[in-house]
């Protein structure tokens, strides 16, 4: 089939934005021109593209031609910087877990920003929906706990983030008077980032050594808030060291398991291309990983592995 690459245009600009009225703004033309041309399409191809959701999402069948177009915009961006803002809208999308976005990859894009004109998208999501944004061709690279990101990707290891259980010295002494136990974790609340945020329970069957930890929670599902509500009083939770170490120097918070360290490895996965605006973002985030991240751990033998779980999600 030959590609008509307005069509194509067309099609990926429907499910960034989400919507039909959306994709006309953004490409200078009217909604029944973009339903036209969507149906055009799905005529050539024999198959739905789109689910006529809110938002619009893409179907099975327009999953690698979604890929095909957001590689060939990044590579044109190569040949022709100035169609950055004509054929992408200079926006390149990155998948990334909130407590990186938090705490490091802002400011290690920082000079990387100053020196292009495009513009970042950033995609908050846990481990597993970060690979499947960069599978299904949606972000250009993703930050994850998983090297493995498939065929047809490159994986960078990027560093180590530590985590550090902590509670507010006033919560230890009502809630946890005996430390963080078998018992204690039955009534005492515990801060949990959202519903898909195993990181906790991880941690706590590895400090406890039981299968499956059972413990009342809060969800607090913004980097910030979460750290108030640790200093509030709110529960117990994980945060990333450099989130709380100030709290933790100043007394403020307490470190309730220093013997069970908590060190979770980030990669940058991203397509397997010879793009020189990838390349620069990767040497960005490699080197603000370095300066900001712990080494890699050397082995999981040694208690220092990260767990199954990812990093945290949005």
């Amino acid at each position: 089939m030959k590609i008509d690459f307005s069509l194509l245009e067309c099609l990926e600009t429907v499910v960034t934005e989400g919507s039909f009225e959306k994709a006309a703004r953004t490409l200078s033309i009217t909604q029944s021109a973009v339903s036209q041309r969507i149906r055009q399409f799905e005529q050539q191809v024999g198959a739905p593209l789109l689910y006529r959701t809110r938002p619009v999402t893409p179907t099975p069948a327009a999953q690698p031609l979604l890929r095909f177009a957001r590689q060939t915009q990044l590579l044109a961006l190569d040949v022709w910087p100035e169609l950055l803002e004509t054929v992408t809208r200079g926006r390149l999308r990155i998948a990334v877990n909130a407590d990186s976005l938090g705490s490091w990859v802002l400011p290690a894009l920082a000079p990387w920003a100053e020196r292009t004109a495009a513009m970042l998208d950033f995609v908050v999501d846990d481990q597993e929906h970060t690979q499947q944004w960069l599978r299904d061709g949606d972000v250009i690279g993703s930050i994850s706990s998983d090297a493995a990101a498939g065929r047809g990707f490159s994986s960078v290891p990027l560093g180590s983030m530590p985590y550090v259980c902590v509670a507010s010295p006033a919560f230890v002494a009502r809630h946890l008077p005996r430390g963080l136990d078998r018992m204690a974790i039955r009534a005492a609340p515990a801060l949990v980032f959202n519903r898909r945020d195993a990181l906790l329970a991880e941690h706590l069957r590895r400090h406890l050594r039981i299968k499956e930890p059972a413990f009342p929670n809060h969800f607090v599902p913004a980097y910030e808030a979460f750290l108030n509500a640790a200093l509030l009083g709110y529960g117990y939770g994980l945060l990333p060291r450099v989130q709380c170490q100030q709290a933790l120097a100043a007394g403020q918070l307490v470190d309730l398991t220093p013997q069970t360290p908590m060190v979770v490895p980030l990669y940058w996965n991203t397509w397997q291309l010879d793009s020189e605006i990838v390349g620069s973002l990767t040497a960005a985030l490699v080197a603000g990983a370095a300066a900001a991240l712990d080494p890699m751990p050397r082995s999981p033998a040694r208690g220092r592995a990260a767990p199954p779980a990812g990093p945290r999600s949005t």
